[in-house]
C-alpha cells in the first residue's frame, strides 16, 4: 500500500524531504504517491486527485503539521482509494519551531515565557544561524538543517517526543515516522 504524505506547509515539506533524502524515515520515496510530500491540507487539489486516481489502489494518508484540528474531507470520487481508517496525523504542536528551541537547548528559557510567547515568537528573538535571525523562511531552515545537519534534525525530532510527552490520542509524533 502506498502513502500519500501531506504536510502543512513549505517548511514541513523541506524537513520531510531532508528526512527522505537521508533515508531516515520508515518508508522511502518509492513508497509515496508522486514520490514526494505535498504541502496541502485537503484532498481537493487537482494534482493530488489525479495522482491518486492514476495509482487507483487504496493508500494510507500521513498528515504532518502542528494544526491537526481540521478533518480531512475525502471527496466522493476518492472514497474507494482513501479510507478514514488509513488516515494518520503526525503532529508537531505546539509549533514546528520547538525543534529549533530544543536544538539550541533553550527549552528551560522557553518554559519561563511560554504563557506569553509562542514558540515562533521565541525562536524569532533567540535563534540564529550563520548570523541570521530565525524568520520562518525556508532559506533559514535550509541553512539550519541542510547538508550534514540532518542528524541534528533527527535528534531534535526524537527529543521533541520526550519533551512533549503526549498529544491527543489520535495524533502521532513526527518521530513515529523515523526508522
Amino acid at each position: 500500500m502506498r502513502i500519500l504524505l501531506m504536510c502543512e506547509g513549505q517548511n514541513e515539506e523541506i524537513i520531510l524531504n531532508y528526512l527522505l533524502n537521508a533515508n531516515a524515515l520508515a518508508f522511502s520515496k518509492d513508497d509515496l504517491i508522486g514520490r514526494r510530500p505535498y504541502p496541502i491540507r485537503q484532498l481537493n487539489n487537482p494534482l493530488i486527485k489525479s495522482e491518486l486516481k492514476h495509482y487507483g489502489l487504496p493508500v494510507k494518508v500521513y498528515r504532518v503539521g502542528d494544526k491537526q484540528n481540521d478533518k480531512l474531507k475525502i471527496p466522493k470520487d476518492l472514497k474507494d482509494i482513501i479510507s478514514d481508517k488509513e488516515i494518520y496525523k503526525y503532529c508537531t504542536k505546539p509549533e514546528f519551531e520547538m525543534l529549533l528551541i530544543l536544538n539550541e537547548g533553550l527549552e528551560k528559557e522557553y518554559e519561563k515565557v511560554k504563557s506569553l510567547e509562542s514558540p515562533k515568537m521565541f525562536a524569532k528573538k533567540n535563534i540564529k544561524c550563520n548570523g541570521q535571525k530565525y524568520d520562518q523562511s525556508s532559506e533559514f531552515l535550509k541553512n539550519y538543517y541542510g547538508g550534514k545537519n540532518v542528524k541534528k534534525l533527527i535528534n531534535n525530532i526524537k527529543k521533541y517526543k520526550a519533551y512533549k510527552r503526549h498529544h491527543n490520542k489520535d495524533e502521532l509524533y513526527l518521530s513515529d515516522l523515523l526508522k
